[in-house]
């Protein structure tokens, strides 16, 4: 069945999460190296990256470390820089091949409106936080359904840069998977025990002629 909407991941999807991360290594006085190491330890282990905070400061949780980081004057701003450069013209192309595109990820509610804000073309732009649940809860997945009436769970595609919070759980929806294998979770989770997508890809250059050949 052709795909007539497709809903995008925002960390390592189409953003480029790697200012974020050293600009956190940056404010816990860590090295960058070190700061990223543990980060990719608690990926490897399948943890929700916040637990990187634990395990660099025992004494502190994620919500004091981010409180002091804004009193600070040093809390993350999503730029139009961060994009990765096939994000806009990926999500261009498709919307002017009928496409109906989305953005839904694991991120603060703010996000939507500076993705907004950084003229990012999608037609529907929302957040786990607005939504009130996180991937990989499958009411997620169902939120996206509920977003585009009218289609079924098969003309609907998800790209997502991790096979446990995005690919699994799409495909458990009855949607299209789509894994980009980009990122530190994507590297990481890059294996076979975790199922197959149902497209793989290393970019999203070629994206929007593959959905558009779906039959």
């Amino acid at each position: 069945m052709a795909i007539k909407a497709v809903f995008f991941d925002v960390g390592e999807t189409l953003v480029d999460e790697s200012r974020e991360w050293a600009e956190w290594a940056d404010f816990l006085g860590l090295s960058r190296l070190t700061f990223f190491a543990a980060l990719g330890a608690v990926i490897a282990r399948g943890e929700h990256h916040r637990r990187v905070f634990r395990l660099v400061r025992p004494d502190s949780d994620f919500q004091q470390l981010q409180q002091q980081r804004e009193q600070a004057g040093k809390s993350y701003r999503l730029r139009a820089t961060d994009l990765y450069p096939d994000a806009v013209p990926c999500l261009r192309r498709l919307r002017q091949a009928g496409i109906l595109v989305g953005i839904a990820g694991n991120q603060p509610q703010a996000v939507e409106q500076t993705l907004r804000l950084a003229g990012v073309p999608a037609d529907i732009i929302r957040s786990s936080a607005s939504w009130g649940v996180e991937k990989p809860d499958p009411r997620f997945f169902q939120r996206i359904l509920a977003a585009t009436p009218g289609l079924k769970p098969t003309e609907v595609a998800y790209v997502g840069d991790r096979l446990d919070n995005d690919v699994l759980p799409t495909r458990q929806a009855g949607m299209l998977a789509v894994f980009l294998r980009r990122g530190p979770w994507a590297l990481l989770q890059d294996d076979a025990r975790l199922g197959t997508p149902g497209i793989a890809l290393d970019d999203l250059h070629a994206l929007p002629a593959i959905l558009c050949r779906q039959p």
